[in-house]
């Protein structure tokens, strides 16, 4: 159903990244989706969400209508829908912020000191606009400090499957000021979870304050999990929550 980022773990956050089993949705959604509007019935997942909810001990979480940017929603209070954005921001106990994945990457930041904490959505397109950066950039004006910030980059799609155009590669490269394409057979492939983590360590982020998923949500079989690529479009979404303690 889903696995707690051990780094988190080890300073008193709750933060999760969920897969596809334990749900109660049929295929093509099965199991746990968490994603409303793609052909899933809602009541399934509304069940979906409380029970990881409940497994987890995590308030329902705030989510946002997400759009492949950089806009930032600060939150408070009982979770809800909030409009166009990729970074979720919270200073309030308890209060659980979530972003919604099928193979982008999902990015979880905390600064327990300063009881900042962050949720980022970061495709290919968000990440050539560094929408991580931004997310460091907004936690800092609100009191966090980079050299304290933990960043748990969960499962995505991982650069044995990320085919991409030449172009997309370079942009990817660019934003992040090293070389995060391999070629094999011809074909380009980019990795996402290196592109962001070099942008992380860019903004002053320490090395071991940063834990990244080896997870291909495109191939990895056991857990399994949703692929927009792999499926073609026709697949439900994995949640990544974090809760300020």
């Amino acid at each position: 159903m889903f696995y707690a980022s051990d780094l988190m773990a080890k300073h008193g956050i709750k933060a999760l990244f969920s897969d596809r089993e334990g749900g109660c949705s049929v295929s093509p959604f099965d199991s746990l989706n968490l994603g409303s509007d793609l052909g899933d019935s809602e009541e399934n997942v509304i069940k979906n969400l409380n029970h990881l909810c409940v497994s987890a001990g995590l308030n329902l979480p705030h989510q946002s209508k997400q759009v492949h940017g950089i806009q930032v929603c600060r939150c408070q209070g009982s979770g809800k829908l909030h409009q166009d954005a990729d970074i979720l921001i919270t200073t309030q106990r308890h209060t659980t912020i979530a972003v919604r994945t099928a193979d982008c990457l999902p990015i979880l930041l905390v600064d327990k000191k300063t009881q900042v904490a962050a949720a980022v959505h970061a495709g290919w397109r968000g990440s050539v606009q560094r929408v991580v950066q931004v997310a460091v950039s907004e936690m800092c004006g609100l009191g966090a400090n980079e050299e304290n910030i933990l960043a748990s980059l969960g499962p995505c799609i991982a650069a044995c499957c990320f085919e991409i155009s030449a172009d997309v590669g370079h942009q990817l490269s660019q934003s992040c000021g090293k070389n995060v394409v391999s070629k094999r057979r011809e074909r380009l492939f980019a990795d996402l979870g290196k592109t962001n983590m070099l942008q992380l360590l860019a903004c002053g982020l320490q090395p071991n304050n940063i834990e990244l998923s080896l997870a291909c949500t495109a191939c990895q079989v056991s857990p399994s999990y949703f692929s927009y690529r792999r499926d073609h479009g026709e697949t439900g979404r994995q949640l990544s929550m974090i809760s300020l303690p």
